[in-house]
């Protein structure tokens, strides 16, 4: 038997499955859409819609923002990078099982003029809903597509 005493402890919020919403790939896949036509408005109350009062938003590592008006915040202040436009996003649930889901999905920044690609990214999430369908935690992990150049 190996031994395990080195072996990295896993984050809290795994074991945390108060106010879980009843999941389904068609709730789900209507949040993954609201949440591309939030980004393309950056209209504020679409954004701050898709989120629980208490929700939290993780990168690798660490935690990006806390609570809606935060993670609301955290999106609006990076509005200037996404002008004029020139971006797309794709995002579908490949699993759900207690509470959490998991999704895949692509987003495509382009040049809006000539619509050359800029770059893609490749994407994980793992979200978890409260009882109204909005979402608690927000866990993503993305990496870009190679460069074929």
């Amino acid at each position: 038997m190996s031994d395990r005493s080195h072996r990295p402890e896993v984050p809290a919020w795994q074991s945390d499955r108060r106010g879980v919403s009843a999941l389904d790939v068609s709730m789900v896949q209507r949040w993954l859409d609201s949440y591309v036509d939030a980004w393309r408005s950056y209209e504020e109350p679409a954004i701050a819609d898709l989120w629980s009062e208490e929700a939290i938003w993780y990168r690798p590592f660490g935690v990006a923002a806390e609570g809606r008006k935060a993670i609301t915040d955290e999106w609006m202040a990076l509005k200037h990078l996404f002008d004029p436009g020139g971006y797309d996003a794709r995002y579908e649930p490949i699993a759900i099982d207690d509470g959490y889901v998991v999704t895949h999905g692509r987003t495509h920044f382009y040049d809006p003029e000539t619509k050359r690609t800029r770059i893609e990214y490749d994407n994980i999430w793992l979200l978890r809903f409260d009882a109204e369908g909005r979402c608690a935690e927000f866990h993503e992990w993305y990496s870009p597509l190679p460069n074929d150049d």
